[in-house]
């Protein structure tokens, strides 16, 4: 993929976290990835991937989801968040700049406390 050849700080499109990806260089420098090097470039370079999620299904979905949406995740964008929620039909969102990815494990109560009040419609 050429737009991700080279990171620019320089350029109009913001540089985002790298913290959950793997670079190629990573099979030289791990010991536990240089035998997998080979698959993962025949993935890296596949373009027959099938759309991961129907979104035509995803907007029609009658089970109720509660989920919780990190305002400052360092692994998943804000912005890619909510626009994945809004496209989903009975989808809740907790939004919070109080917890962060890892809020689930981290703070497991007051998540599901957060997530709870969604579903019993008893958020302020």
């Amino acid at each position: 993929m050429p737009e991700f050849q080279k990171v620019s700080l320089d350029g109009p499109e913001p540089v985002l976290f790298t913290g959950e990806m793997i670079f190629r260089d990573m099979f030289k420098d791990y010991d536990e990835l240089r035998n997998l090097q080979e698959t993962a470039d025949l993935l890296a370079h596949a373009e027959d991937w099938p759309e991961l999620y129907n979104e035509e299904q995803l907007a029609k979905n009658e089970v109720p989801i509660y989920s919780g949406v990190y305002i400052e995740d360092m692994f998943v964008h804000f912005d890619l968040s909510r626009d994945a929620a809004s496209k989903i039909k009975n989808c809740k969102i907790f939004m919070t700049n109080t917890s962060y990815h890892e809020a689930l494990f981290s703070r497991s109560n007051e998540v599901m406390k957060q997530l709870f009040a969604l579903r019993d419609d008893t958020v302020d």
